[in-house]
């Protein structure tokens, strides 16, 4: 189906061509950008809220932190008073066997708690339990037990346990109150100690009513539909603040299981509706505060600007089906007469031509056309041209292969002039370099013996010791079941080379060079040596980070004096044979370098190239 329709565009008129591309080009951009601004939108949107949210679970954490941190300090106030700790400690005795206390002690006792709570209508009572059980509060008597039993409720075995240190009890229903009183209440509770024998003395609950919690969401500018819940580090729920539709969001996570697994900022789908997850932690009480806002809430306005930008991309379309009917209409006009003139001349008739169509691009077209007709003749004209030159070019080819003949006969001229004048190290040093030229010019191919390669070595050697005089010795120690094997063109020259200009050339006394190649099991070990200067332990490493370097277009940039260097033969070795090859440098101050190449030989042997 896609390919007829294919088919039937390419037979179509231009004008239905036009049409349909001002109708793609409005359409793909407009589509493109509602894309893009409803996404970025949205997502900026749902970063913002995530973000606004975070910082309202922050601000309530804030919030219970102060609180907290009062009723923590009020928790600290019993240790530093003593008629408190003695009256406790004449209430000593096992659990439940406490019973009325002495007026006077009760009396004192119940100033104190009402001190500490006065003008705190968060707090429900203040309590100091003994041992035994006996009860002083400052709640009126007929609404708390003046002794009680703490085992008979399950929340007390948590206090128990603490070791003095304060906690925060789940919301709970005490016993110790009298009557019906329904009421659920948040305790901040500790074990009171005396401080110098550490001998537990009794308990402290401190009372807070639940509002308490839910007065750290006041003044917040919270989404009505976003669910806040205050939970403990055993996750269990201290407050929720509900949305409008009053749901408690806090079974549907415990009931997942997945409370535990979740991170700020992730999606959870529960009870069928998406929300955005958003979790707070107090390192100071442990408390985190969670907020669920609904995704749907998040996206209403961005759905509202989808909807505006789809309506403006359909008023754009139909605008612009008009301007392309009539655009498309007014460019094809000229076209029609064009082809009429262009038709004529696909009949063979070259030399004509078409009238100039105006200043616009169609009279460019118009006299394009023309100035084609015109090169094609004279492109005619040409390829007679360009035959004699094709001639001229062989014979220019021919002329640069006598160019390296000439050389050498020149040279071989003047070895023989220097034969004549009995100057020996003249003519060797012509013979040499007419041997370095030969090796380095007719050599066509890459990989030559290493037979060949050190007999262009002892040529170039040759050259260097006449100039060095004496100073300069090489000893060779070449394995004859490696002379046939086969290695890359100027491999051991250039380290040679080296060897001389940056460990000998510098010495008075001169120097030696011990060039070695042999074979231990299937690899070729190429060495070559010199007891020149050497080079420090970091500049070995640089060297060899240097040379172990990828190849790269970098190692055409540099200079003609560093083309041959040991990182450009490195690279080569690389480039050949990949992992098979590699070439290392060794050698200490004063020491001199070693420079060892080493090349896998096939399993097959012979004169396989290594």
């Amino acid at each position: 189906m896609l390919r007829g329709l294919i088919v039937r565009l390419r037979r179509s008129k231009m004008r239905t061509r036009l049409l349909l591309l001002f109708t793609m080009l409005t359409l793909l951009p407009l589509s493109v950008q509602a894309m893009v601004t409803y996404r970025h939108f949205s997502s900026t949107l749902n970063d913002k809220t995530k973000q606004y949210t975070v910082d309202i679970a922050g601000q309530v954490n804030a919030n219970l932190d102060r609180l907290l941190k009062d009723l923590e300090r009020l928790s600290l106030m019993p240790l530093y008073d003593e008629q408190v700790l003695s009256i406790l400690a004449k209430y000593d005795g096992p659990m439940g066997s406490g019973t009325w206390a002495l007026s006077d002690d009760y009396q004192k006792m119940k100033l104190y708690t009402s001190a500490q709570a006065y003008d705190r209508p968060e707090i429900r009572g203040i309590h100091l339990l003994s041992n035994s059980g006996t009860l002083f509060s400052n709640v009126e008597p007929l609404a708390v037990n003046t002794s009680w039993d703490g085992s008979r409720d399950e929340w007390f075995s948590a206090l128990d346990q603490s070791d003095g240190e304060w906690i925060i009890l789940p919301p709970h229903h005490p016993s110790y109150y009298a009557g019906s009183d329904p009421s659920f209440y948040i305790s901040v509770a500790r074990v009171i100690k005396e401080p110098r024998t550490l001998r537990r003395l009794g308990y402290m609950l401190i009372d807070v009513k639940q509002g308490a919690f839910g007065s750290a969401f006041s003044k917040l500018k919270i989404e009505q539909s976003t669910n806040l819940m205050i939970i403990d580090g055993a996750q269990r729920l201290l407050y929720e603040q509900k949305p409008d539709n009053g749901q408690s969001a806090y079974g549907g996570l415990m009931g997942s299981g997945l409370l535990k697994e979740l991170h700020g900022g992730e999606r959870k789908r529960l009870g069928g509706t998406d929300y955005l997850f958003v979790s707070h932690h107090s390192p100071y009480s442990g408390l985190s505060v969670i907020g669920l806002t609904p995704i749907g809430a998040i996206l209403k306005e961005s759905r509202a600007l989808m909807v505006f930008a789809l309506w403006l991309a359909l008023f754009c379309l139909v605008t612009v089906l008009l301007l392309a009917y009539a655009v498309s209409y007014r460019i094809t006009l000229p076209l029609v007469e064009l082809k009429s003139n262009m038709s004529r001349v696909e009949r063979g008739d070259f030399n004509k031509r078409v009238s100039p169509l105006g200043g616009d691009e169609f009279g460019q077209l118009g006299r394009g056309f023309n100035r084609m007709m015109d090169e094609i003749n004279r492109l005619f004209h040409e390829v007679l041209v360009i035959g004699l030159r094709e001639k001229e070019a062989e014979l220019s080819a021919l002329q640069s292969q006598i160019n390296p003949h000439f050389i050498y006969n020149t040279l071989e001229s003047i070895n023989m002039m220097a034969v004549q004048r009995r100057n020996d190290e003249v003519s060797d040093m012509v013979s040499a370099l007419g041997k370095l030229l030969r090796y380095t010019i007719d050599k066509a191919g890459r990989l030559v013996s290493l037979g060949e390669e050190m007999a262009f070595v002892d040529s170039y050697v040759r050259i260097q010791q006449i100039r060095y005089g004496g100073k300069l010795k090489v000893h060779n120690d070449i394995e004859e079941e490696v002379q046939h094997l086969r290695i890359p063109k100027l491999t051991i020259q250039p380290l040679v080379e080296n060897a001389i200009y940056h460990g000998i050339a510098g010495r008075e006394e001169g120097g030696t060079i011990w060039v070695s190649a042999l074979r231990f099991d299937n690899e070729l070990l190429i060495t070559v040596r010199d007891d020149g200067n050497g080079l420090e332990e970091e500049e070995l490493a640089a060297l060899n980070r240097e040379i172990e370097k990828d190849p790269s277009m970098d190692s055409l940039r540099r200079s003609d004096e560093e083309s041959l260097g040991l990182r450009n033969i490195g690279q080569r070795i690389k480039l050949l044979y990949g992992e098979g090859g590699s070439l290392t440098v060794d050698g200490s101050p004063g020491q001199g370098l070693a420079v060892t190449i080493t090349i896998t030989i096939p399993e097959s042997g012979g004169e396989e190239d290594v």
